[in-house]
């Protein structure tokens, strides 16, 4: 056996078990800066989906709610829902996204932190199959080792640096719009929780003059939820078109980025 190869062999080898009981370092910029937009978007993301099912709520009980269409009983009722369906219906499937957008979140955080676990595992592994190649000759073990390290780099640095991006494009272009639109529909939760609506059967004098009251209580919630329909619809489109890039877009085109790039390493 040559004996440069041995050192080789010898030295990649050592590598490779030096890595294995490295702990976990830390690169200051990078990992701060992605465990920070990571906590800060899940916070956002909670709150507006507070936010959100509080609207959901008070919409929902407006919408379960009967209007009488003449006075004194005497005319034909009409369900709120005819008039709140579009509403509700966009506010059901935001939550979904919004659902959806935080799931998304937690497995990038959750794969991060598993990078910065396993970076010196999976370059120690792959050193190790350099150093068997040295010393054996057999040209597989270099492939997979060198594949293996260029994976773990990879898998390392990818989401940090994708976190590092989403920050940036939300700070840029999407910041503004979504703390504007979350006043907006907290403003209208606020509006809606001006007066409760009473579920009490109207089977007295008295309990008819509160049906009336309720009435009047359902169409004055009715006409809040009219009035700001428009600017409820342009800030919960707002909402979802930043939270979908910033949780969804993003990371798939980058998780795009990342299989081409190890099927690239994995052919090689």
């Amino acid at each position: 056996m040559d004996k440069k190869r041995a050192v080789l062999g010898t030295a990649f080898i050592v590598l490779s078990f030096v890595f294995w009981v490295l702990p976990s370092v830390s690169f200051p910029f990078l990992d701060r800066s992605g465990s920070e937009y990571f906590k800060e978007s899940l916070k956002t993301l909670t709150i507006t989906y507070g936010v959100v099912r509080a609207l959901n709520a008070g919409v929902s009980v407006v919408k379960d709610s009967e209007i009488e269409v003449a006075p004194g009983g005497v005319g034909a009722t009409i369900a709120a829902g005819e008039i709140l369906d579009p509403v509700d219906d966009l506010i059901e499937r935001f939550s979904s996204i919004l659902l959806f957008s935080l799931i998304s979140l937690g497995i990038q955080k959750t794969v991060m932190f598993m990078g910065v676990k396993l970076f010196f595992k999976i370059l120690g592994a792959g050193f190790l199959g350099i150093g068997v190649y040295f010393l054996t000759g057999r040209k597989i073990l270099l492939d997979i080792g060198l594949k293996l390290v260029f994976f773990g780099v990879v898998f390392r640095f990818l989401l940090p640096m994708t976190a590092v991006f989403s920050d940036f494009t939300y700070n840029s272009f999407f910041k503004e719009g979504v703390l504007q639109s979350k006043e907006n529909i907290s403003y209208v939760v606020k509006l809606l929780k001006t007066e409760e609506i009473s579920k009490k059967q109207e089977e007295s004098i008295l309990e008819k003059l509160k049906g009336i009251q309720k009435r009047f209580q359902i169409e004055k919630k009715i006409k809040i939820i009219k009035d700001y329909s428009s600017k409820l619809i342009e800030s919960i489109i707002t909402l979802a078109t930043a939270f979908v890039f910033q949780s969804v877009l993003i990371p798939v085109f980058v998780l795009w980025i990342f299989v081409r790039f190890t099927y690239w390493i994995f052919r090689l």
